[in-house]
């Protein structure tokens, strides 16, 4: 009965993310600046408005558009159902802490927020993403607890978002958004695997390549796209069935 409760927590997870997500770039439109108050102003919003979660103000109206998007939402509810599925798990049947449960749960939410966000405002806000590259030190400070691969990913990903920044007076049309780099290095900090940072660009690359080319109907799509969906997907992809939290909190019971 559990597991039949995680489809229906991830359909409603994703519904309130895009209403949250439409929310902020209403808000974003009026002129407002994009920080932590304008994220909790269209949270707020979006909890007070559970009418409007299910209402996609850019539906597609073309058969075949829709039908990626369908497609496309289908596999956000099905990665969404697995977290909340191993959520389910480890806390009712492994018994351990409910501290992982709530990682978890907080994760698929943080994703699917970052995925509609982007595609709604082409923003990824730093006060998702940058908690998500400080939050290994931040753990093993106040939790004293020694991180496994994540201790030496989060060193590396501090290093090269030090050398982006050093790099970008140099680059006048960089090919990647330092929103996406914000979030690319935050989610191979939080990875339990060392080589996630290449595994992460290669598989959001062969999606990003692969839905383009199917959206486009084009073997070489054009234009812009947002990277972000992308680096969610290929997070999911490769921590389905584990976690930063799971493997480096192995003193806590996780």
């Amino acid at each position: 009965m559990l597991y039949l409760l995680c489809p229906i927590a991830a359909v409603v997870f994703t519904a309130f993310a895009q209403s949250w997500a439409k929310s902020y770039a209403l808000i974003l439109q009026q002129g407002a600046t994009p920080n932590c108050r304008s994220l909790y102003r269209a949270a707020q919003k979006a909890l007070t408005n559970p009418r409007d979660w299910w209402r996609i103000p850019h539906w597609p109206h073309s058969y075949w558009h829709r039908g990626c998007a369908v497609f496309l939402v289908g596999v956000t509810v099905f990665f969404s159902t697995f977290y909340l599925a191993i959520a389910v798990q480890r806390v009712m049947y492994d018994h351990i802490s409910w501290g992982v449960g709530f990682w978890y749960g907080g994760l698929t939410a943080v994703l699917l927020f970052l995925v509609w966000c982007d595609l709604y405002t082409r923003l990824l806000p730093d006060a998702v993403t940058i908690p998500l590259i400080v939050l290994p030190w931040l753990i093993q400070v106040w939790f004293t607890v020694t991180l496994t691969t994540s201790n030496t990913a989060w060193w590396l990903a501090v290093a090269l978002y030090v050398g982006y920044r050093c790099c970008m007076p140099f680059i006048q049309k960089p090919p990647i958004g330092a929103g996406d780099i914000k979030l690319y290095l935050g989610l191979w900090a939080i990875s339990p695997q060392l080589h996630a940072g290449f595994l992460l660009i290669l598989i959001a690359a062969v999606a990003c390549w692969f839905i383009q080319a199917c959206w486009q109907q084009r073997c070489l799509p054009r234009g812009a796209c947002a990277f972000g969906p992308y680096l969610c997907l290929a997070y999911s992809v490769i921590n389905v069935w584990e976690s930063g939290l799971h493997v480096g909190f192995a003193p806590y019971g996780f």
